[in-house]
């Protein structure tokens, strides 16, 4: 059943208490899904570990950030479009598996990485011309991968649609942003605090791996949550503009 729309309001409140809703009944199977995904970006990070020695000389590996940057994308996208896929199923009160994210995420990889290699072009050009403008394109953009994914949309089609649907709503978008951020901060430096006496006492050449570990952890849990954050916002954003009922938008993975 649709509502009428703008009888569901897009806030950072009802983000957030849904959001925290759905982590908490899938905590165990959406951090186990990053982390599996997450794990490729570990082991190459972890193969492109630069040498204790070369850091010290103050050398850079720029193919080698390049690379873990990329994958970067990938894995994120990847985790993102799965988690989306669960967040979903959770909201029409159904249980989605491991092997059904994975693969729901597979299926959108494509224009999943295209256009958040694309996104992040643009986005990092503008903020080196000016700061402003770049956070502008990654607030409009902000729901590109549900958008591709639910709505399969294609590439230069979601980010039309981003634009669309995030318009009007991106002060309460930057304010999501911004706690996320600060949750990622809180959560490294809370992880950190706690482990931090036990990398101070291991030698010195298993730093690195510790850290990368800690890092690989942390990360996939923030990443979890702001997957699981973005499809909310689009489910909101939806609701709002639209009147959609959340069984209706989910109906596309029946």
């Amino acid at each position: 059943m649709a509502a009428e729309p703008g009888a569901v309001q897009f806030s950072i409140g009802s983000v957030i208490g849904s959001s925290v809703g759905v982590y908490a009944r899938n905590f165990i199977s959406f951090t186990v899904l990053a982390l599996l995904i997450g794990a490729i970006a570990l082991v190459i990070g972890l193969i492109n570990q630069p040498d204790p020695a070369t850091l010290a000389a103050g050398q850079i590996n720029y193919a080698g950030g390049a690379v873990n940057g990329l994958v970067f994308l990938v894995v994120n996208g990847l985790t993102q479009a799965a988690i989306i896929y669960g967040t979903f199923q959770d909201l029409r009160g159904q249980k989605a598996g491991l092997a059904d994210c994975i693969t729901r995420g597979l299926a959108t990889m494509v224009p999943v990485i295209i256009g958040s290699l694309l996104a992040s072009l643009a986005i990092g050009l503008a903020s080196i011309a000016l700061l402003v403008p770049g956070i502008i394109l990654a607030l409009m953009w902000w729901v590109y991968i549900p958008v591709v994914v639910v709505e399969r949309s294609g590439i230069s089609g979601g980010f039309g649609r981003s634009s669309e649907l995030t318009r009007g709503r991106r002060w309460h978008i930057l304010g999501l942003v911004i706690i996320v951020l600060v949750i990622s901060f809180v959560v490294n430096f809370a992880v950190i605090t706690v482990v931090g006496g036990t990398v101070m006492a291991i030698p010195t050449s298993d730093v690195l791996l510790t850290l990368s570990i800690v890092e690989y952890v942390t990360s996939s849990i923030v990443t979890a949550f702001s997957a699981i954050l973005v499809a909310v916002g689009y489910y909101y954003l939806r609701a709002e503009k639209e009147g959609i009922d959340v069984n209706v938008i989910a109906q596309v993975f029946d």
